[in-house]
């Protein structure tokens, strides 16, 4: 892990570089750090419950200026989250596609693969809200004492640890009898949507002993608690485009 300082530096020079086949100059430090607080400061507007401030960001900026890093992705990812939390979910399913078109190698973009499945799943399942509802009652009447063999850590979100966010997903989720889990889905989470993807993704790699008498388990459910911290920093060397 580096330190923070190294990682922020990281982020800067990943800002400074253009864009996949793109032949413009580098842009100035000041350019990249200007990027990179613009993306900052809306990660945190949207901690606070600020979207409109997201918004207004998104509106006063040009995207396609800045050049294809995670800090693009990551803020393109907070304003679909904007756009899905006010219902708007056409806006919201454009911005997700347009991250992957941009950015597919990016952190951000495993969130927005994300989104988009439960998306399709809320307009193509009649039962879906009904049986995630179901899912938060059992997750309040608490989990089994089962305790998974494997247990693949969640990776924090990169722009959220930049910006010093904390926050918690609660995965409510199956066991098969071979131990692998099954069907993990959010019932909690703050700030909603933020850490939802990585929560998910890392409990789906989990592995528990199997059952003795073959039986599929009770559902189990776990909150998962996302602490930055000042010294650790997650590495963002991998390029977000192809």
């Amino acid at each position: 892990m580096r330190p923070a300082s190294s990682f922020i530096l990281l982020l800067l020079g990943l800002a400074m570089a253009p864009p996949t086949g793109c032949s413009s100059a580098p842009r100035t430090l000041a350019d990249a750090s200007a990027s990179l607080e613009t993306a900052t400061d809306a990660y945190r507007a949207y901690e606070r419950g600020d979207c409109s401030q997201v918004e207004a960001t998104a509106g006063n900026v040009s995207l396609e200026a800045w050049p294809v890093t995670e800090a693009r992705s990551s803020f393109l990812l907070v304003e679909g989250f904007c756009a899905e939390r006010a219902q708007d979910i056409d806006r919201a399913r454009e911005t997700y596609r347009r991250l992957l078109r941009e950015g597919p190698l990016s952190f951000a973009s495993d969130d927005a693969r994300e989104r988009l499945r439960v998306l399709r799943l809320r307009e193509n399942d009649p039962g879906y809200e009904d049986w995630i509802e179901d899912a938060r009652t059992r997750a309040l009447r608490g989990s089994t004492d089962r305790t998974p063999i494997e247990r693949t850590p969640a990776t924090y979100p990169p722009l959220a640890q930049v910006a010093q966010i904390g926050g918690y997903a609660v995965v409510e989720f199956g066991v098969t009898p071979r131990g692998d889990t099954d069907a993990p889905v959010i019932v909690d989470s703050t700030p909603p949507l933020l850490f939802d993807g990585t929560a998910l993704r890392a409990v789906r790699e989990w592995r528990y002993a199997p059952d003795a008498d073959g039986t599929q388990s009770e559902r189990q459910a776990i909150r998962m608690i996302f602490e930055p911290k000042q010294a650790e920093a997650p590495d963002l060397e991998a390029p977000v485009t192809p």
